[in-house]
């Protein structure tokens, strides 16, 4: 198995994990937030869709709970050094996910299961508010792993033993450790958080525009009323979400990028030059003037550089995926929580009306399209914008060139498991069980949310 087809094998993996524990997060957040409104207002429709929804973020859960353990079976014998990364430097997170995974099992079948039987409703709100908080915290977690991955810690130390002939199992000869004990801490430093808010917040905002959008759909050939209370609460919180996303989130992502990784900045802002040249635009956003000068692409050797072949992807997947779609699905769901929160008002113009009819049978497609693909677009930059390494760092070069980008290689003598060699057909069965949990998980939620034929009853002469 050459590293193309483990990259491959393991990213669909990761991206079908995603998609199932980001409707978790989604799903368990409408349930919380639907109970919620039920017992302030009183309204039954909030108490079946608060039901519902626990539900069908358990389906999720169970699923993607199952499908976990295949990801981290593909993590043990893929990348089998990273274990020896993850029991010598990283593992606080994965020890503290344990916790929270704890909390989510245990915590999440006993909300669903006490439905009316739990005398004061309150009490089973802060149920279910702690199983979701079990959820959000295990994604926080995983998430600090992840956000180490692109942006190396403070006070963590790699260490190349090749030079000394050395090897760790004899497999790899990379070491990491921490300057001092208490900084494991550091896996949580405030460019971490946002990293990982930034995350934790693409994905309920992919579950509530999947489920704005089903909701928009039925609104628009039923125009039942339980349908309008959703959406005037699921579409204003993606445009809102959407907005932290945008403004803040990414921002200050964009910001930690800037300082601590100008190779991957210059990979995905197309910056495809050698040397250092002028770019008015980024320069205006980055630094408020026109005049500041940037490393490109080409300025750092071919073995350090993100791949772009067979195109210039990662542009397309940051500016074109995650930035313009982005700013779409804000648009999409920014106009349409105007049009519902205040209906009165804009109701009485012509031109408002026009607009809100083409969001809304636009919307039950465009939203999830293009947050899906935001979503993907914004993985894609984050993993593959840092490759060929893991726990990247960048520091000042010694002869005036452009910054040393150093950290763990993901090839052969860094994290690929070299003893490892799967055959074509392996390979595509593994995939296709990959594709097929999140399916599953998918169709399981279909047959529980279809609506009930009630059958006719037989009248019976004597």
């Amino acid at each position: 198995m050459i590293l193309d087809e483990a990259r491959w094998l393991s990213a669909i993996g990761i991206l079908a994990h995603l998609s199932l524990a980001s409707s978790f997060l989604g799903t368990i957040l409408i349930a919380v937030v639907a109970e919620f409104l039920y017992l302030t207002r009183h309204d039954k429709d909030w108490y079946d869709k608060a039901r519902m929804f626990s539900v069908v973020s358990t389906i999720f859960f169970g699923v993607g709970a199952a499908f976990g353990t295949l990801v981290e079976f593909g993590l043990v014998t893929i990348w089998s050094n990273f274990i020896t990364i993850i029991g010598s430097a990283i593992v606080l997170p994965f020890y503290l996910e344990l916790f929270a995974f704890l909390t989510e099992v245990i915590l999440l079948p006993l909300y669903v299961f006490t439905w009316g039987k739990v005398r004061n409703g309150w009490v089973h709100w802060v149920i279910g508010l702690a199983a979701a908080f079990g959820g959000y915290w295990s994604a926080y977690n995983i998430l600090a792993v992840m956000a180490s991955l692109s942006m190396r810690p403070p006070g963590m130390i790699v260490q190349n033993l090749a030079a000394s002939n050395q090897t760790i199992a004899g497999l790899t000869s990379y070491l990491v450790t921490w300057a001092k004990p208490t900084d494991a801490w550091n896996m949580f430093w405030w460019g971490a958080n946002v990293f990982i808010f930034h995350g934790i917040l693409a994905a309920a905002i992919l579950t509530w525009s999947v489920v704005s959008a089903i909701y928009l759909y039925g609104y628009m050939h039923e125009h039942r009323p339980d349908q309008a209370k959703v959406l005037k609460i699921l579409i204003p919180g993606v445009a809102i979400m959407t907005a932290i996303e945008g403004f803040v989130l990414g921002h200050d992502q964009g910001e930690l990028v800037l300082q601590f990784d100008p190779l991957k900045l210059a990979a995905i802002e197309g910056m495809f030059w050698k040397g250092l040249k002028v770019d008015p635009l980024l320069s205006f956003l980055a630094y408020g003037t026109f005049n500041h000068a940037f490393w490109g692409y080409y300025s750092w050797p071919a073995n350090v550089r993100p791949p772009l072949a067979p195109f210039d992807f990662l542009p397309i997947f940051y500016l074109g995926f995650m930035v313009t779609l982005g700013v779409l699905l804000g648009v999409w769901s920014g106009g349409l929580s105007l049009w519902y929160l205040f209906n009165g008002f804009f109701s009485k113009f012509n031109w408002a009306k026009a607009i809100a009819s083409f969001l809304e049978r636009t919307g039950p497609y465009a939203m999830p399209l293009f947050a899906a693909l935001a979503s993907i677009g914004g993985a894609v930059t984050s993993e593959s914008g840092r490759v060929p390494f893991i726990l990247v760092e960048s520091s000042p070069s010694l002869n005036g060139g452009p910054p040393m980008v150093t950290g763990v290689p993901i090839y052969e003598g860094g994290l690929i498991n070299p003893n490892l060699s799967l055959p074509g057909w392996l390979i595509a069965l593994i995939i296709v069980v990959e594709v097929a949990m999140p399916a599953l998980a998918v169709y399981m939620v279909y047959l529980y949310t279809r609506p009930r034929r009630e059958k006719p009853t037989q009248v019976v002469e004597y």
